[in-house]
């Protein structure tokens, strides 16, 4: 099946365009242009400079063809015993995507047309979809007895002919086209259990299925089924997976063994999109979020990725790491959606800051419109809370020996975050600061022991901190800050470093009362502000 293709895939990864001035330091041609090369070799003349002109306002993208996609195309060409000369009266071929005319020119012969010729393959949509049977038998470009609904049937080897049925269509008032997609459809419902609705749904959704030869559908229902092992429930939801391309699909299964730690037959059963991406791109992409340290079960989170192109994955990484909110959000596992809904990100970190919001979190920048419009026209600040534990848990790792698993640690954070009343209040980057700060002096273990510290200002928690720390060692503090947290029966020399930590936390609330109102202060010099919720 499409050995000219598959050859010419490996040969440029995929890709049949390569620039113009890589083709030309690979080769050595006459003009430096492999279609005038070609032209002139094949025809003997030479395209004159006006001629030229008007070729390329006619076919824009004709200079550009390379040496390997022109070999491609005559390859297929010839395949349906067209010639060389042939090619070069009807130019707009070497235009012409090449699995896209190898589909139309096995569509042509499946359908038994007399003939196929360049000029049927470049004119494919008017003959298939708006000539009738009758005027294609009339111009000889149908046998005059053929019975093409009985010849696309028998296209269909497992499906049984007690279930075949002829709908004996009118010539002189039906297209090809209505008796492919009428033959498809009864296939599909006796092969899937496809419906109607769901049929006409993939013809609007899945456009090139109306245009796939019957033999690669077949074959690629082969492939979901046996090699993917999809079940018939998960083709069905997936249409797109009907209208695969056969070879397409199993050059990803020869070359792609396993995406984020997972056989590649079980990712494309959990994202089957991917098999729209070419094998190539998705090493690509899988090469870029290795190089970028991002973990396979962060990938895991969001195959979805590797339905991109490898340069806008690459293009986005470097964007979003220049953004601060990235950088607080990075350990979240789920921070490849960031990549992938980049622009409603940052449209929607616009609409925050315009409403002078600051608790934006993980679920307010990926989740549905309408969570996003509740958040922003609501009265209030509140961030998602379990992004808050995340962020705490992932960037403080307990040590391998703990024994347990990240949603528990999750779960354990968040039962203690819920003890304080105004905990959904507080801003991702002043965690994220307090973070920062304290895991270069503190046992993470410690600091997610007493995380409720991580709910105040850092320039508050810093404050206490590094006066302990001092009272701590024997230093000397200023008068004020010895006052202040004289303390009677401590020790201030025998306290640990988890004492330190619920003494600090004691000392902010200590000025409101312990009513939790210490969230909202901020130090500025001497005087520190509360700001009521």
């Amino acid at each position: 099946m499409r050995l000219c293709i598959k050859s010419w895939r490996c040969l440029s990864g995929g890709n049949f365009h390569f620039s113009h001035i890589s083709q030309v330091k690979s080769r050595r041609y006459s003009h430096g242009i492999p279609f005038l090369d070609f032209y002139k070799k094949t025809t003997g003349t030479t395209i004159s400079g006006d001629h030229l002109t008007v070729l390329q306002k006619k076919h824009p993208h004709i200079m550009e063809v390379t040496h390997d996609s022109l070999q491609c195309t005559l390859q297929i060409l010839q395949k349906f015993g067209i010639t060389a000369e042939e090619a070069c009266s009807n130019l707009h071929v070497f235009s012409m995507n090449p699995i896209t005319m190898e589909n139309y020119g096995d569509i042509l012969r499946e359908c038994h047309f007399v003939t196929i010729s360049a000029k049927q393959i470049i004119k494919y949509h008017t003959f298939i979809r708006k000539r009738t049977i009758a005027w294609l038998k009339k111009e000889g470009l149908l046998s005059e007895d053929i019975q093409l609904e009985q010849v696309i049937l028998d296209k269909f080897q497992e499906w049984p002919e007690s279930s075949k049925t002829l709908q004996k269509f009118c010539d002189t008032k039906t297209s090809v086209l209505t008796i492919r997609m009428s033959i498809l459809e009864r296939f599909l419902s006796w092969k899937l259990a496809v419906s109607p609705e769901e049929f006409q749904k993939y013809c609007r959704n899945y456009l090139p299925l109306q245009h796939k030869p019957m033999s690669d559908i077949q074959e690629a229902i082969r492939i979901a089924e046996n090699d993917i092992k999809f079940d018939k429930a998960g083709i069905r939801r997936n249409g797109f997976v009907i209208a695969a391309d056969p070879l397409h699909t199993k050059l990803i299964l020869e070359n792609v063994s396993t995406l984020a730690g997972m056989d590649i037959r079980e990712v494309l059963k959990i994202e089957p999109a991917i098999l729209k991406n070419n094998y190539n791109s998705i090493i690509q992409v899988r090469n870029i979020l290795e190089e970028y340290r991002i973990s396979e079960e962060t990938q895991r989170k969001c195959l979805k990725v590797y339905c991109m192109r490898p340069e806008t994955v690459r293009e986005r990484l470097d964007e979003l790491r220049s953004l601060k909110e990235y950088k607080v959000l990075s350990t979240n596992p789920r921070m490849l959606l960031l990549v992938i809904h980049k622009k409603k990100m940052l449209n929607r970190l616009t609409k925050i800051e315009s409403a002078k919001k600051q608790c934006f979190s993980f679920n307010h920048l990926v989740s549905s419109s309408k969570v996003f419009h509740n958040y922003i026209s609501s009265f209030g600040d509140k961030v998602c809370g379990r992004d808050i534990a995340i962020l705490i848990s992932s960037s403080l790792q307990l040590p391998p020996h703990d024994g347990r698993g990240q949603a528990a640690q999750v779960n354990a954070v968040l039962n203690q975050l819920r003890r304080h009343k105004y905990w959904l209040h507080v801003a991702m980057s002043v965690i994220d600061e307090n973070i920062q700060f304290l895991r270069n002096k503190f046992d993470h273990q410690i600091i997610i022991n007493n995380c409720l510290i991580l709910l105040y200002p850092v320039s508050e928690v810093k404050y206490y901190i590094e006066t302990l720390l001092r009272m701590r060692n024997g230093q000397e503090v200023s008068d004020a800050q010895n006052d202040e947290l004289n303390y009677s029966n401590v020790r201030y020399d025998c306290l640990t470093d988890a004492q330190i930590l619920s003494l600090v936390l004691y000392s902010i609330e200590k000025k409101y009362h312990f009513s939790g109102d210490g969230i909202w202060c901020r130090q500025d010099g001497l005087k520190v502000e509360t700001q009521k919720n």
